[in-house]
C-alpha cells in the first residue's frame, strides 16, 4: 500500500517536467525564456544555470551550419527562415526529444540559442553540451576556412 502512495508523487514530479515544443518567435525574434527546471539553456534570456553565451558566426557560417544540421541523423528541422531555425533533436540512447532554436543576428554576427528538454526535471547537462558542440563546430569550420 505504501508503495502505491510513493508512486503518485513520483509520477507527478516526472510529468511536471514534461513540456511541448516552443513556439517560433515573432517578428522581434525573441527566444522564449527557460522555465524554472534545470533542463534548458538560453543565450538570450538565460540567467543562472540556464545562461549560455551566444555563438559567433558570419552569414556564411550560419548558412553552412544550417546545411550541416540538416544532414545530422538525430536532428529534424521543423521551422526555418533566413534568420531562424527550430529543430527537434533525439538523444542517442533513450531517444528523448529536445528542442533547439537558433536566431541569427546579422548585425551582431552572432547566434542566439535556446536548447531545452521536453521530458524530465534535469537534462544532466545535455543541452549545454549540445550548444557547446555547435560552438566547437563553428570554430573548426572557421579555422578550416582561414587555413584555405
Amino acid at each position: 500500500m505504501k508503495k502505491r502512495h510513493l508512486c503518485i508523487p513520483l509520477l507527478t514530479i516526472i510529468l511536471a517536467g514534461c513540456t511541448s515544443a516552443p513556439e517560433q518567435p515573432g517578428a522581434d525574434t525573441v527566444l522564449p525564456p527557460c522555465g524554472m527546471l534545470p533542463n534548458c539553456v538560453n543565450s538570450y534570456s538565460g540567467t543562472g544555470g540556464s545562461a549560455i553565451a551566444p555563438l559567433q558566426a558570419t552569414t556564411e557560417q550560419w548558412q553552412a551550419l544550417k546545411r550541416w544540421l540538416a544532414q545530422q541523423d538525430n536532428w529534424t528541422i521543423t521551422e526555418e527562415t533566413p534568420d531562424f531555425l527550430q529543430a527537434v533533436v533525439k538523444t542517442p540512447l533513450m531517444q528523448f526529444r529536445d528542442d533547439v532554436q537558433l536566431v541569427f543576428d546579422r548585425q551582431a554576427g552572432e547566434l542566439q540559442v535556446r536548447s531545452s528538454s521536453r521530458l524530465g526535471i534535469s537534462d544532466m547537462g545535455a543541452n549545454r553540451r549540445r550548444i557547446e558542440s555547435l560552438r566547437t563546430h563553428l570554430a573548426s569550420e572557421a579555422a578550416a576556412a582561414a587555413a584555405d
